[in-house]
């Protein structure tokens, strides 16, 4: 944060446990602390407007503010309210939804979507085609799990697309972890359209390659919808609060992908899955439907929300 030029603050606070145990009772001795903490960068700062986006760190700072009478909005980035956002939006003046939510659509709710970096909307296809070296008359399925990858996704995709010709080209985006065997594999398999990188720092280029992506479904589902790629959702089963099935279901319903669970993940699955995809037809339906669901001016629409809360009111000096 410093290096990108913003101020910095910390405050001292401990994550919750889902269960009653020694942990959750440090947390709970970490809360004066974290109160003190949050007084004094509200005191320093003087804001006319707080903003929380649902890690447990936010929630001292927002419920003071609010309780001081200073304008606050509460950021939810997946599916549905996590613990923090659940106590907070009692309290805020505002609530941004990256996804619809049932039974929040009115009052203080508002469906924003998810804020992504502006590089992703203006990355051009044919110079995500350039880049990767590959044929603008084959479709293309990008596979990635994040920066670090995603054990169950890497050994799915190299079983379902490394030994077998395909009639797409696969853009597999392994992590530090995976890429080793991942690119064994492709060196003995049979597949000249497969790709496999560690990592990609202009990562806006191959999702504007895309036509098809496999992930899991954490904050990058906001990212698929911006560009209208239909894509395979693989949940992470241990995120918190299962939140990426949450995200995965909520993009399924709307016909925008198909959720896998990473129980039932394996090679010959994944590939009927992309192909399914992969008809015209269907790919065309659910790009429309994935535009549908996208906010891709999130950004904007979050900030307008703030700037009016922002003018509301003088906040007070805590």
């Amino acid at each position: 944060m410093p290096r990108a030029g913003y101020d910095f603050s910390t405050v001292r606070i401990r994550g919750f446990e889902r269960r009653l145990g020694l942990t959750t009772l440090r947390t709970l001795a970490s809360l004066p602390v974290a109160a003190v903490d949050a007084w004094r960068v509200l005191r320093r700062v003087r804001p006319a407007c707080v903003v929380g986006v649902g890690a447990y760190a936010s929630g001292p700072v927002v419920a003071e503010a609010s309780v001081l009478g200073i304008p606050t909005l509460a950021l939810e980035m997946d599916a549905h309210l996590g613990w923090t956002n659940r106590i907070l939006s009692m309290l805020v003046d505002r609530v941004c939804l990256s996804f619809p939510v049932p039974g929040r659509e009115e009052g203080k709710y508002v469906y924003t979507g998810r804020p992504i970096r502006p590089g992703l909307l203006t990355a051009r296809r044919e110079d995500g085609l350039r880049r990767f070296g590959l044929d603008p008359d084959v479709p293309v399925v990008l596979v990635f799990g994040g920066s670090l990858g995603a054990r169950s996704l890497n050994t799915a995709a190299t079983e379902a697309f490394v030994g077998t010709s395909t009639p797409y080209s696969v853009l597999h985006v392994t992590g530090q972890q995976g890429y080793e065997a991942a690119l064994a594999a492709s060196e003995t398999g049979g597949n000249p359209r497969y790709q496999a990188h560690a990592y990609l720092h202009d990562f806006e280029l191959a999702l504007a390659a895309a036509d098809v992506a496999v992930s899991r479904a954490g904050g990058s589902v906001a990212e698929l919808l911006a560009r209208g790629i239909p894509s395979v959702l693989v949940p992470f089963p241990a995120a918190t609060a299962d939140h990426q099935t949450k995200n995965a279901r909520t993009l399924e319903d709307h016909g925008a992908a198909v959720m896998v669970p990473d129980a039932e993940l394996d090679g010959r699955r994944l590939a009927a899955e992309v192909e399914g995809i992969l008809v015209p037809a269907t790919r065309a339906e659910m790009s429309a439907r994935a535009l549908s669901l996208a906010r891709p001016d999130a950004a904007t629409r979050i900030a307008d929300e703030i700037v009016q809360l922002a003018g509301l009111s003088q906040a007070p000096t805590p």
